[in-house]
């Protein structure tokens, strides 16, 4: 023999119309993010969307191989103060 529990326990308190409002809500997200990526990628593979680079160059002076630019500063440099000779 079972005890009945509360009022809104087991089955019906899973379906209440607030956890079947947000269960729809989510379902209709889920679908609606998956249709996107769908159209996203079909586009992409169709050659319709614009590359994801922008179209113009940076302006900036050549690098020179000899001495590169740095804005860092230089790391330490270890002295060995025991062994002077």
């Amino acid at each position: 023999m079972t005890a009945a529990g509360p009022p809104g326990s087991g089955m019906a308190g899973l379906l209440r119309p607030h956890t079947l409002a947000w269960g729809a809500l989510w379902f209709v997200v889920v679908v609606l993010f998956t249709a996107g990526v769908g159209v996203i990628q079909a586009a992409g593979t169709a050659g319709q969307m614009p590359p994801l680079t922008s179209g113009t160059q940076p302006v900036v002076r050549p690098v020179d191989p000899v001495d590169p630019p740095s804005s860092a500063p230089e790391p330490p440099r270890l002295v060995d103060v025991v062994n002077t000779g």
